[in-house]
């Protein structure tokens, strides 16, 4: 993973210093991306939930009473240099298989992740939407639902 560096520094420091970690512990899975034997992007995932309350009325589905099952993307990164090749998009649409995979075995219907608001532009093109009321949130929270036709597509 030393191969690894991106613009953000947060992400560098979680790659390089915290995953083993997380995956020794069981907290994250990181799942690493070469090209040509590079390394040019990774994504960490996690079990998570989405509260039912915080979301619009649009959004809940009409089972469940508090919360529905999720997969976290804890940490998504494309390497320095690798940036508009579509790597964020296949990155995308691994977890969205992984969340796929999931729903068959333990129940998930929901991608969840914390965006900086300099990328929600992506993940929004990508079908996420954002919870309600997080104006002052620097990391708002945002949702895919794995089963909503713009998912699929």
């Amino acid at each position: 993973m030393s191969g690894f560096y991106c613009k953000n520094e947060d992400i560098n420091d979680f790659i390089h210093h915290e995953a083993k970690d997380f995956q020794n512990e069981r907290l994250g899975v990181s799942y690493l991306f070469r090209y040509d034997g590079e390394l040019v992007g990774f994504v960490t995932l996690s079990m998570a939930d989405l509260r039912k309350e915080r979301m619009g009325s649009e959004d809940r589905l009409q089972v469940g009473k508090e919360n529905y099952p999720a997969l976290q993307i804890g940490q998504l990164a494309v390497c320095d240099g690798f940036e508009g090749r579509g790597i964020g998009t296949f990155l995308c649409d691994f977890s969205l298989g992984k969340a796929y995979e999931f729903s068959e075995k333990v129940g998930c219907r929901f991608l969840v992740l914390n965006a900086k608001r300099e990328v929600m532009p992506f993940y929004e093109k990508y079908g996420f939407k954002s919870l309600p009321k997080q104006e002052k949130r620097i990391e708002p929270v945002m949702f895919l639902n794995i089963f909503n036709k713009k998912a699929t597509e």
